[in-house]
């Protein structure tokens, strides 16, 4: 009878306990560019992405048209992320706590490449590969020296 009677109460403790929801923001200038976290896809910006531990975390931004940009940014730990904090805060904090760090990323247009540079360099490139001299690899087939004189064996010639 006990046991049933403490049973509610435990539940309803359980259920007070608060957890820590961490959260990237990405924002870029154009709307709609995919994010990549860790070379994971995202989503398009604004992205929004939960995160576990702080650290180092590596944010490629790709849109049409636009230079890709990627950037390595460091989130670094709050007051709740050192131990022996972390799990109190985890587990036993009565209350939420939201993480949400924001990220902005600003995307340059893509510069035009005009066809008869390309084409000029890929032609430089060419004469440059043909007047090498050929690469010199090991002889594949391995040289089998004979002797000189007549081949004999036990029984005779």
């Amino acid at each position: 009878m006990r046991r049933s009677q403490s049973l509610p109460l435990f539940a309803l403790l359980a259920g007070l306990t608060g957890c820590v929801e961490r959260r990237f923001v990405v924002e870029t200038n154009v709307p709609g560019a995919q994010v990549y976290v860790n070379q994971n896809p995202v989503g398009p910006s604004p992205a929004d992405a939960r995160w576990d531990y702080p650290g180092k975390y590596q944010f490629r931004v790709v849109a049409q048209g636009y230079e890709p940009l990627t950037r390595v940014e460091n989130v670094k730990a709050r007051w709740y992320d050192y131990p022996p904090l972390d799990f109190v805060v985890e587990t036993l904090w009565p209350f939420h706590v939201e993480d949400v760090r924001r990220f902005r990323f600003d995307l340059q247009p893509a510069t035009q490449i005009r066809t008869d540079e390309l084409l000029d360099a890929a032609n430089s490139l060419r004469a440059q590969g043909q007047s090498l001299p050929p690469p010199k690899y090991p002889d594949p087939q391995p040289k089998v020296v004979v002797p000189p004189g007549p081949v004999t064996n036990q029984w005779g010639p």
